[in-house]
């Protein structure tokens, strides 16, 4: 590589957060779209006396905050068919079946510490279903995080405003982190805000961590549940192009949005290392708008912007041999000689773990380029491998595969 392409690479490869460095990967589900139909807006304040919210207990997805905050609660947004769903596995999958946002006022005192001692606020509920038609129990720790759509705040989760009779829970055990095989839950949750942290809000993103077996978390089963959750007509339009986009951290984390200027996602070319089947879904270009809690990590970018390469690939072990997924080496060929970029591991889902004979898995590679760099590219050969055990042992003979990537400026 000559001196000016050292000096081109060097700025890809100094950004704080994104150094380019061996991937540190995992795959999540692809989100579902959110579904608008039946969003509701609800004009009239249920009251806090008994007799007020009896009346509206049909309109209410959670009537217990009005009680237990002993304050007046006024619908602001219903989706009751969000078309949200995350496998875990085949047989253990969540839904999100319902969820409403309220403004909450004329409060007790003592309930303004749910709102930073502010006189008014907002809350979400949404009503979860859980089906585990394992044949294991389950577990679930209870780990969930809502993140603004700046990426600047985590709205904290209030499971004390939903009755304890709704929580998700399994009442036959004793556990209450545990579910039974072959059974259904269904239960709700909430996140309070602010007036301020609300009136910034517009599609927020919802993290459920992911369940675990045998009462240990380092048991994972998949990945954890990321959801869009769409709080007027704007966060439905964002929340719908989202959906479409490869689930990298740069969508799920609300690292930086993306506008996609060219995608091919239905490539479909397999190439096979001694029975391991490795095939290239697609490809999708954006460029990025860095969300305002990233913008200082992308400024060795420079000023004309960044361009982000996501490539979505799928890996069949047909072999008798376990590979790691966190040593899957990906690296970026380009223009023949011109340079070698690695992949950006902290911007791809947290790849871990073992892939056995007979497993199957997504993998999302995201690579970047300064924009006005990315303009005099050609040609992108993706190299992918070689394999590795849990002790980076390299396998198959050290054997690659190499896929020649579509390339529109």
């Amino acid at each position: 590589m000559n001196k000016k392409s050292l000096a081109l690479f060097g700025a890809i490869f100094m950004a704080p957060l994104l150094g380019a460095c061996a991937s540190e990967t995992d795959v999540n589900e692809e989100v579902e779209p959110a579904v608008a139909e039946e969003n509701q807006i609800q004009e009239e304040p249920v009251k806090s006396d008994t007799e007020q919210k009896d009346n509206n207990v049909g309109t209410f997805l959670n009537p217990y905050l009005a009680e237990d905050l002993n304050a007046d609660v006024k619908v602001i947004y219903t989706n009751t068919n969000p078309g949200l769903k995350h496998e875990f596995s085949e047989d253990v999958v969540i839904n999100i079946d319902e969820y409403q946002i309220v403004h909450v006022s004329n409060m007790n005192e003592s309930s303004k510490s749910n709102f930073d001692e502010e006189d008014e606020g907002y809350v979400l509920t949404y009503k979860m279903t859980l089906v585990n038609d394992s044949d294991e129990d389950v577990y679930y720790a209870g780990g969930v995080s809502l993140l603004s759509d700046d990426g600047t705040e985590y709205i904290i989760p209030r499971q004390h405003l939903v009755d304890r009779e709704q929580w998700l829970k399994d009442d036959s055990n004793d556990n209450f982190s545990q579910y039974s095989k072959g059974a259904t839950y269904t239960g709700m949750n909430a996140h309070s805000m602010t007036k301020a942290q609300f009136d910034k809000l517009s599609s927020p993103t919802l993290k459920i961590d992911a369940f675990f077996l045998e009462d240990d978390v380092s048991k994972r089963i998949g990945e954890d549940a990321i959801f869009q959750i769409p709080f007027n007509d704007e966060g439905v339009e964002k929340a719908a192009v989202s959906s479409q986009l490869y689930q990298d951290k740069m969508t799920t984390d609300n690292i930086a949005d993306k506008e996609v200027f060219f995608e091919e996602t239905d490539m479909n070319e397999t190439k096979e290392i001694d029975g391991v089947k490795i095939t290239l879904n697609g490809v999708q270009y954006a460029d990025l708008t860095p969300t305002e809690a990233y913008k200082d990590s992308f400024s060795d970018f420079g000023e004309n912007g960044v361009v982000a390469l996501t490539a979505k690939v799928t890996i069949e072990n047909g072999s008798d041999t376990p590979f790691d997924k966190f040593f899957i080496d990906r690296k970026l060929i380009i223009d023949g000689n011109r340079g070698t970029m690695f992949n950006q591991g902290m911007l791809e889902p947290s790849f871990s773990g073992t892939v056995n004979p007979g497993d199957k898995d997504e993998f999302l590679t995201v690579f970047l380029f300064r924009k006005d760099e990315f303009a005099i590219f050609n040609e992108f050969e993706f190299h992918l491998g070689p394999l590795k055990d849990s002790e980076a042992n390299l396998l198959f003979k050290e054997k690659t595969v190499t896929f020649d990537l579509p390339v529109e400026k």
